[in-house]
């Protein structure tokens, strides 16, 4: 715990790291150190101070202006797009003690030059004419016609300052200066068009800054993820056609009754020429989708698809509009859940993710979201959120509809099983295992010449506000955001052989085990159970052992969590190319422990078995051939071990990994940084000592890089079409753990042709509006 007036020394030469720091604390200079006066705060600026020493990077930039709570609509205060938007975020952010622990980079205007990348130049004279201006009426009626839109006297200058500030962001990224970012920044951007303003947006930040980054830094594949809950349409068109630049967005559709009711949100609309594939739409047809909903979309289609483009940069067009609370979007996603969404997405582009604001009006949501996904950013754990259950059944048939149009652009889907068509009577009568996509619009094709300008937003009854409003406070008053003082911790028998080997290793926690008089054999299962016990006891947040004998003394050590220490839930997963049946024979039946292995090796039939009596489910065998590479071993974690260990809700992981096996050193690495959203983050890696060798020694370092939250490259393996037999093994255990895990609902088998178009559907403006259909 720090002390008041406590003195920390810190090395002049990397006082720039905390800049955020010294503009709150006084700061003097002594002998090439800097003395930085604390006052009495939570040790957790104390951790930072220490992680940060050891990591040697400032990692995470922040860009905001308080000019932009200027922005407001002047003739309707009932705007959910108001000031108070931006100021909770900051608030929260301040109360959580995360701006002091950012480089605050400093807030700038567009050129005229970078909006021209996207924008027209009537976009730039129109508004710009309106700056300062003071008629009310005129500014009202020139707002009329934009759909969902007010202008200020300083739109202009602020939406400016708004797409510059996240070019600059995007810039300090992509030179190095920070690892990644976070723009809180008003006006948003992303329904912004070429030519036309619309849904609070004037110029669109984010394309602004991707198509920076295409022209003047060379970047040739970006990801923009948007989860905002309205279709970023503007983004969208902006890179309808372009293959550098994957747009994913997951929005509220309700079958073209949501803003902003456009057949072009649909599902169908996968990019046109060159760019065919590299749009992609999730359509939201309830309200109410929650985490599960959200999750399954980011194991099934988002986190296959991303992997497999490896893009450089990752732009996040972060909206909080579907969480809990929020009248737009009437979603139910916590705002816990945004930290596991952002954390998920850090292990691509060496970790260069760009998190961008657009929307969210429930204050309260919008800002524990926005603080929490900051706070990722800076490296803490991911919070625990409720175990996860089966997504909706609209959530279903919309990823399965995703997965049919595009699996033929992505390799990582061709794992869906085919179903011939002719077969086929009566398509709207299918089997359970059948699915057929089906395209519907209830909206309208036709514009109007003038919008309304007031009363226009949603109102929630005071009642329903009230209840979800205390709901928000529980959630947030049960969200654990403890940080462990050390981030990984280390042990081995002995220790100093790695040591030397592996310089990485001297910035972990070294677990000190004081040699004992015992066998070798308990002596190193004292080390690994000391680990276990740091991590346990919130000392470690993670850690690594390698050791001696390591399956029997895993078999001590995981009984050691559940009866020594209460540990609830469990999740052992052997990645070892040989497994060991005498681990599974230990916990078949205890409920406490999921048991899940990677390769095949134990028997025929292991795929197929699941546990015995009570705790049926509880073992997972992949069966996975040992040359499987990298690309299999992804799609196992995406389509069976991640949505179990989303739903089982570990407190506990514990891997056992080796040198063998055809995954290579950055694969390892990324699927042990997927993990780290799961369980806090209370996550242990064993090597066994006598099989340390040079390639192991690559993954041990790709492990500890992932567990201290560095880039890892990534796998140069993940883009081939994936094994046959491989396949078909996913779709067995799927299969055969389906009825116990009700997070695993798609495997389902879809037409062998394109029903999209005649004669199986004949509605003739799917294909005016969208003619690509006829060769997807």
């Amino acid at each position: 715990m720090l002390k008041c007036h406590m003195v920390t020394l810190i090395p002049s030469s990397v006082s720039h790291w905390f800049d955020g720091v010294k503009r709150n604390y006084p700061v003097t200079c002594h002998q090439n150190c800097l003395q930085l006066h604390l006052g009495c705060q939570k040790n957790i600026l104390e951790i930072y101070i220490q992680q940060t020493l050891l990591t040697k990077k400032m990692s995470t930039g922040i860009i905001y202006d308080n000019r932009m709570v200027e922005h407001k609509c002047l003739w309707d205060l009932n705007y959910n797009e108001k000031p108070e938007r931006f100021t909770s975020i900051l608030q929260r952010c301040e109360e959580l003690q995360l701006l002091n622990r950012c480089l605050h980079l400093k807030p700038r205007a567009a050129t005229k030059e970078e909006l021209l990348m996207v924008h027209t130049p009537e976009m730039i004279s129109i508004l710009k004419n309106t700056a300062g201006f003071s008629d009310e009426g005129a500014l009202e009626q020139l707002s009329s016609k934009y759909d969902f839109l007010y202008i200020h006297p300083s739109t202009y200058d602020l939406s400016l300052l708004a797409a510059g500030s996240t070019v600059e962001l995007v810039s300090n990224i992509l030179d190095g200066k920070i690892k990644n970012g976070m723009a809180v920044i008003r006006p948003p951007g992303h329904h912004a068009m070429k030519s036309e303003y619309c849904g609070y947006c004037f110029y669109n930040n984010v394309a602004i800054a991707a198509q920076y980054a295409l022209e003047t830094q060379g970047l040739k594949r970006i990801l923009i993820v948007d989860w905002d809950i309205h279709h970023g349409q503007a983004t969208q068109q902006m890179f309808y056609d372009d293959p550098r630049v994957l747009y994913f967005s997951i929005h509220g559709y309700q079958n073209g009754a949501f803003w902003p009711h456009l057949r072009e949100s649909d599902y169908h609309n996968i990019g046109r020429g060159a760019g065919l594939g590299y749009n992609i739409n999730v359509p939201m047809n309830e309200i109410k989708m929650g985490n599960s909903d959200y999750m399954a979309i980011f194991h099934e289609l988002l986190l296959p698809i991303a992997y497999e483009f490896n893009p450089e940069l990752v732009i996040v067009s972060a909206g909080y509009d579907a969480a809990l609370g929020c009248p737009e979007g009437e979603m139910e996603v916590t705002p816990a859940c945004y930290s596991h969404f952002t954390n998920s997405l850090m292990g691509l582009a060496n970790g260069r993710l760009a998190v961008v604001l657009e929307g969210g009006y429930c204050l309260k949501s919008l800002s524990e979201g926005a603080a929490l996904t900051l706070r990722n950013l800076l490296g803490d754990p991911v919070p625990l959120i409720q175990n996860l259950d089966a997504p909706k059944r609209s959530a279903q048939q919309a990823i399965m509809s995703v997965m049919y149009v595009l699996r033929r652009h992505w390799n990582c889907l061709q794992h869906l099983e085919e179903f011939n068509v002719q077969e086929i009577k009566d398509p709207m009568n299918l089997p359970e295992n059948k699915f057929w996509p089906r395209i519907e619009f209830v909206g309208s094709d036709e514009k109007p010449e003038t919008y309304a300008t007031r009363d226009i937003c949603p109102a929630q009854d005071p009642k329903v506000a009230a209840e979800l409003d205390a709901q928000l406070d529980a959630l947030i008053a049960s969200t654990c955001l403890d940080v462990q003082p050390n981030r990984v911790g280390f042990t081995a028998n002995p220790a100093e052989p790695i040591v030397a080997q592996l310089e990485i290793i001297q910035r972990c926690h070294m677990i000190q085990t004081e040699r004992s008089q015992t066998s070798i054999a308990e002596e190193t299962s004292g080390f690994f159970r000391n680990l276990i016990g740091s991590i346990l006891d919130g000392k470690c947040r993670s850690g690594i052992a390698i050791v001696d004998k390591s399956s029997e003394n895993l078999i001590k050590t995981l009984k050691y969590a559940v009866d020594s220490r209460g540990t609830k839930n469990v999740m052992f997963i052997d990645m070892r190319i040989h497994p060991d049946c005498e681990i599974q024979r230990s916990f078949q039946e205890d409920v406490r422990i999921l048991c899940a292995s990677l390769y095949s090796g134990l028997a025929l039939d292991d795929v197929e078995f699941v546990g015995l009596n009570d705790s049926k489910r509880y073992i997972v065998n992949i069966g996975l051939q040992p040359n499987c590479g990298d690309a299999e071993i992804f799609s196992s974690f995406f389509r069976v071990l991640l949505p179990i260990a989303y739903q089982f809700g570990p407190q506990l992981i514990v891997i056992a990994a080796d040198s063998s096996g055809n995954i290579s050193a950055e694969g390892f690495g990324q699927i042990i940084h997927l993990l780290t959203s799961i369980a806090g983050g209370r996550l242990s890696v064993t090597f066994e000592n006598s099989l340390v060798i040079n390639s192991s020694l690559s993954r041990i370092k790709s492990c500890v890089q992932a567990l201290l939250g560095e880039p890892i490259g990534m796998p140069g393996e993940i883009h081939h079409r994936l094994d046959a037999t491989s396949v078909c093994t996913i779709r067995t255990v799927n299969k055969a753990h389906n009825p116990y895990w009700n997070a695993l609902q798609f495997n389902m088998q879809v037409p062998d042709v394109n029903v999209l178009v005649p004669p199986f559907m004949n509605d003739e403006k799917v294909l005016r509006y969208n003619p690509e259909l006829l060769h997807s």
